[in-house]
């Protein structure tokens, strides 16, 4: 069977074969001219889709890249700014250890306080320092909120949060760019942590030996005996033994030995080393150890007294174990939680309310913040409590009413406070309000109480003794606070250990990610050349034998 074909049908495949043909050709050239293999997605289905992913990687790794800049940029400042801190702190040590001599004037502790109060301005200063973006580096979250301020007893509170931000630099890797200024400068154990008061006042206190259950304090001109607060040594044994047992009763038998009695009135004198008995003359004092704690017992004798009636002088007695009504008494316990109380520039009254103690311990352990309030006051009685740090839209914890006449006493939540005369609260005041717990004492604080002991402290005896106290205090609390620092600086050289590794790594897989890019991607030219020439013989084939058999037709047959 012989099939037909029409002119226009000849015609027409010509032209279709024609343009594929240079469809073909012209298609190559723009693979050439571009460098691509894949002009479309239908060029290569399976080669599009995975260089889709693999740009949706490379976007993502480009991010990373900027992270890991911003990260660096930021840790390095702080590094900076850590490193500053240590060698501020470590200059201040040494003016503790000088301020501790015992020859010095009070001139020359005078002239100590005047450079530890610069140091004390400069180590602010650091603790409040920003980074590139204008954000507090120790503020945790709340970047645009200055971490710390000083309050006008002349403490320090932080205002910041315990937040810490942080970058993601690699698919499942995360790197903190800061930390916040409670962790580093605020949670630094405190070693003075237990107060003594002169005379006991304990019904359960066994009578004899003792000459009553409540023997009062002497008076300051008849006080030979001088006690140093209590430092911490051994926190697990503070915890669980001392504060069992507190308040404690410690009360002279003689001129050579003292007792000390429970809460309970149990004599517990044998738990220290050498069972209560002291040199009174030693000169650097007495070391006493005692259930996690250590203090300084000192014996100050007074002009004309006599060495040798120690017993009388210390005991009030002739005999040794019976002590008369003026012997030298003390009681320890642990000192209690203090508060800092922020007035708000702002407000409309002259009111001000201060701390009055904590009357339930229990509901305030359990329901203060550890963070501090806010006390917002809506008329001149009703108030608002907030938990700090205060947003725009922080709900309101608790509610209460502070009614005249004044002061007046109000309760937060366990914890005291008065709202002083000459007037109430308006509407709008606000009092900030942060708990100083004693476990802790941040590092400005502890050199803010040790300049104040140096500017006030008189050159007496007792006045040596109480500058002796507050630098062994300092020097304890001001190791702890470098040993935070310290530590806190190794973790960001760590951080930035960990940065330039992410960054060596995130640049290997960037150069695979564009190698294998390349491979599915880019033109192998050699091939493409060739298959260009090809494509063009068989076009200028095509259209030698278009042309040929176009002029091909019946009539020319019949001619």
């Amino acid at each position: 069977m012989v099939m037909r074909i029409s002119s226009i049908q000849a015609f027409n495949n010509g032209v279709s074969g024609l343009g594929r043909n240079y469809a073909n050709l012209i298609r190559t050239q723009e693979q050439i001219s571009s460098g691509n293999r894949i002009l479309t997605p239908a060029d290569d289905p399976v080669a599009s889709v995975r260089l889709l992913q693999l740009e949706q990687q490379q976007a993502v790794l480009g991010q990373y890249k900027e992270n890991l800049t911003a990260a660096k940029n930021s840790l390095t400042q702080e590094e900076t700014t850590v490193t500053s801190v240590v060698n501020v702190l470590q200059r201040i040590r040494e003016l503790a250890v000088q301020a501790g001599g015992g020859a010095l004037s009070g001139e020359d502790r005078k002239s100590i306080a005047k450079e530890l109060s610069e140091r004390e301005g400069e180590l602010l200063n650091l603790m409040n320092s920003r980074n590139a973006r204008g954000e507090y580096l120790f503020s945790g979250f709340l970047g645009k909120t200055e971490p710390f301020t000083r309050n006008p007893d002349g403490t320090y509170s932080y205002k910041g949060d315990e937040g810490q931000r942080s970058l993601q630099v690699a698919g499942s890797s995360n790197v903190a760019i800061n930390d916040n200024g409670k962790r580093l400068f605020e949670d630094v154990s405190n070693a003075d942590r237990v107060v003594n008061a002169l005379g006991v006042n304990n019904p359960a206190l066994p009578t004899p030996p003792l000459p009553a259950t409540t023997i009062a304090a002497l008076p300051a001109a008849d006080q030979r005996v001088f006690m140093s607060p209590g430092l911490v040594q051994d926190n697990q044994t503070f915890n669980s033994n001392f504060r069992t047992g507190e308040p404690y009763s410690l009360a002279f038998v003689s001129g050579k030995e003292f007792r000390i009695y429970d809460s309970s009135g149990a004599d517990v004198t044998s738990e220290i080393p050498g069972g209560g008995a002291i040199d009174p003359l030693a000169s650097g004092g007495n070391t006493i150890n005692f259930r996690g704690m250590r203090f300084q017992l000192d014996v100050v004798l007074q002009p004309g007294d006599n060495e040798l009636d120690l017993d009388n002088l210390l005991a009030n007695t002739a005999t040794p174990g019976a002590p008369g009504l003026n012997t030298h008494s003390f009681t320890l316990q642990s000192s209690p939680t203090e508060f800092a109380v922020n007035r708000s520039s702002t407000n409309n009254s002259t009111a001000v309310v201060a701390p009055a103690g904590i009357s339930n311990q229990a509901a305030f352990d359990s329901q203060f913040p550890t963070s501090g309030i806010v006390l917002r006051f809506t008329d001149a009685t009703n108030y608002q409590v907030f938990s700090q740090p205060v947003g725009p839209g922080s709900p309101a914890i608790a509610s209460g009413t502070a009614a005249g006449p004044y002061p007046s006493t109000f309760s937060v939540f366990g914890a005291d406070f008065t709202l002083s005369a000459p007037a109430a609260a308006a509407g709008g005041d606000e009092f900030g309000v942060q708990p100083q717990f004693q476990e802790q004492r941040s590092i400005l604080n502890t050199i803010s109480r040790l300049r104040q002991a140096l500017e006030s402290s008189p050159t007496s005896p007792a006045g040596n003794l109480g500058v002796r106290d507050e630098v062994a205090i300092a020097l304890t609390n001001l190791d702890n606070g470098l040993g935070k620092v310290l530590e806190v600086q190794t973790e960001i050289g760590a951080r930035l250990n960990l940065i330039e590794t992410t960054e060596i790594d995130n640049e290997d897989v960037t150069l695979v990610n564009k190698a294998v890019q390349a491979d599915l991607r880019e033109l192998d030219y050699a091939e493409a050349l060739s298959r260009l020439s090809f494509q063009t013989i068989i076009l200028e084939a095509a259209q030698q034998s278009y042309v040929k058999i176009a002029g091909l037709n019946l009539f020319n047959q019949l001619r």
